[in-house]
């Protein structure tokens, strides 16, 4: 294949794909100068039942090796946020409290963030509630944000459907998603990591 082009620069190409069982490599001189031609050499070979196999299994451990560190990462978050959790699990609501003897929700997530994973957050819901980025309930991992009541509640998911807050008639506490009062009044989640 001669073709001259004046507006290709000295390029040296290697090109390999894998495509349908078959293997493509194709090699290019390409000159800006009309006195250089453009060399191509193509080799197709087909791939054998063996290399096949050996791609699957790679691809196959990849996936595993992200799954595991998926796992991995969630468990790490839910213990980070678990940590800070039981520092302060029992103590009582106070609207506008930040301190043992008394805490709202918006300052025990400000806490259980700023603990867990070093991330400062403003310290009213009406300002977090707009902190991160919007995910669906069902992307939710620990360490995100889950609102309640028009987003005048929050709380840290923890993973297994269950979520950490200072709850009005229980203190800091853990709660489960799907409880009724927590699945009727479930507002928003935010993903601030």
């Amino acid at each position: 294949m001669n073709k001259k082009s004046p507006f290709l620069t000295k390029l040296k190409l290697s090109l390999f794909v894998l495509f349908t069982g078959f293997t493509l490599q194709a090699n290019a001189s390409l000159s800006s100068t009309s006195t250089h031609q453009v060399k191509a050499r193509i080799v197709a070979k087909a791939a054998t039942a063996e290399q096949i196999q050996q791609n699957a299994k790679q691809k196959s451990a990849k996936v595993k090796a992200n799954q595991s560190e998926t796992t991995n990462s969630e468990k790490s978050g839910s213990q980070k946020v678990n940590q800070v959790y039981r520092q302060w699990v029992g103590t009582r609501y106070r609207l506008g409290g930040t301190s043992t003897a008394g805490i709202d929700c918006s300052a025990f997530v400000q806490k259980t963030m700023s603990g867990a994973f070093n991330v400062h957050l403003p310290r009213s819901t009406a300002e977090q509630r707009h902190s991160g980025r919007s995910i669906s309930k069902s992307d939710l991992q620990p360490g995100d944000l889950v609102f309640f009541r028009k987003n005048n509640h929050v709380g840290v998911y923890i993973g297994g459907g269950k979520f950490v807050h200072a709850s009005t008639s229980q203190g800091v506490t853990t709660s489960s998603l799907s409880e009724s009062y927590w699945a009727r009044t479930y507002t928003q989640s935010r993903r601030v990591l």
